[in-house]
């Protein structure tokens, strides 16, 4: 999954930099580009809310900062302590170097160079859990999936279409109706905004749960099972038009908090940024101003990037 950031970050040098300041917000207690919230959910998540009916998949755990709280919590609760299940975590655990700004002032600073896989420092990382975790090195979308159910799928690995597309296909189907819960690390951030298109195309397959405050996580839970037909679409920004996106970003701004509402409002002039329809995404800027979204978080982001194109 990283490889497909990256080669988006490069093409847009302003996207590398924002994207990296605000996944990393706040000081956290595992190194990572999560927040402490984040690690908190995690693991009240595994020992308290966990049934032990399905398994557990984490797509993008990088050095481990959503693999540590989560299995470290799911080992407390006797329904996953007792199952015999691992934690299923993805990444292609290839380095590059936007990644160093994560490390900085860290023991991790300068250690790797492009292309340099770290899975060992992962490993490291986990190891007092490591008989309890499945690792899956590679690109997700030629791994897939054993189809097996699915209980708690944690998503920080949709950043782009093709990946979007693979997770939905794969993924999806195994969720199982009132149980399965989806964790969406980069709902409410602004690179993303195909995330906001997918859910709206499964509104009917999701219930919005909660958020997790200081980050960009939410949650839904599965409420009606996902069929292949469902998901076997063909994903991109064609598929949707201009109504769509409007209806889509509408019921996504109706669901978060205000701390996150500006992000998820800069996911939608990101739309148009992505697509280089520059005219579209400066008029929407302007117009979401007008209709009382704040300057604040991640719209400042984007009109940093909106004076640069």
């Amino acid at each position: 999954m990283l490889r497909q950031i990256r080669d988006r970050l490069r093409k847009i040098p302003f996207l590398h930099n924002s994207y990296m300041r605000v996944k990393r917000r706040l000081s956290t207690e595992l190194l990572g580009m999560t927040t402490l919230t984040e690690q908190q959910y995690l693991s009240k998540y595994g020992e308290s809310q966990c049934a032990g009916v399905g398994e557990v998949v984490d797509l993008g755990c990088w050095l481990g900062s959503t693999t540590i709280p989560l299995t470290n919590g799911l080992l407390k609760n006797p329904a996953f302590a007792d199952s015999g299940r691992k934690v299923h975590s993805y990444d292609l655990f290839e380095w590059y170097d936007w990644m160093e700004s994560s490390v900085a002032g860290s023991e991790l600073s300068g250690k790797y160079r492009e292309g340099d896989s770290f899975v060992d420092e992962f490993k490291r990382r986990i190891e007092p859990i490591a008989d309890h975790v499945e690792i899956y090195a590679g690109d997700l979308k030629q791994i897939g999936w054993n189809g097996g159910e699915i209980e708690f799928l944690l998503v920080d690995a949709m950043k782009g279409w093709d990946l979007a597309a693979s997770i939905t296909k794969d993924f999806y189907p195994s969720l199982t109706a009132g149980q399965s819960l989806v964790f969406h690390q980069d709902f409410a951030h602004h690179f993303t905004p195909w995330i906001h298109l997918i859910q709206w195309q499964l509104k009917d397959h999701f219930e919005y749960v909660e958020e997790v405050p200081n980050s960009q996580s939410v949650v839904f839970r599965c409420i009606k099972q996902i069929q292949s037909s469902d998901v076997n679409l063909d994903w991109g920004f064609d598929l949707f038009d201009d109504e769509t996106v409007d209806a889509a970003f509408a019921y996504s701004m109706s669901l978060v908090s205000k701390e996150k509402l500006p992000n998820v409002a800069a996911a939608k002039v990101m739309w148009f940024l992505h697509q280089d329809e520059n005219e579209e995404a400066n008029m929407l800027f302007t117009e979401l101003l007008a209709n009382g979204i704040p300057l604040e978080s991640e719209m400042k982001l984007i009109k940093e990037k909106l004076s640069s194109v």
